[in-house]
């Protein structure tokens, strides 16, 4: 397993491609230091300018909105 600060410091793991269905392939580093795995949903944003998208673990989202009354369990 990599050590927290290489974790910490990467943060482009390459470039990815948008395929004819629409889908984009995370680079294995990267699934593997975030604890992605094969199932896990990811929830899927755009910025307020609309030039960059965000994808976030739900899990993540619901401990972030926990109590409030966007939970989205």
């Amino acid at each position: 397993m990599k050590q927290k600060a290489d974790i910490d410091e990467k943060i482009i793991y390459g470039v990815v491609k948008v395929s004819p269905k629409g889908q984009v392939v995370i680079p294995v580093d990267l699934r593997s230091d975030l604890g992605i795995k094969t199932g896990d949903q990811l929830v899927a944003a755009r910025s307020k300018d609309g030039e960059g998208i965000l994808l976030l673990k739900m899990k993540v989202l619901n401990r972030m909105l926990a109590g409030s009354r966007y939970n989205v369990e």
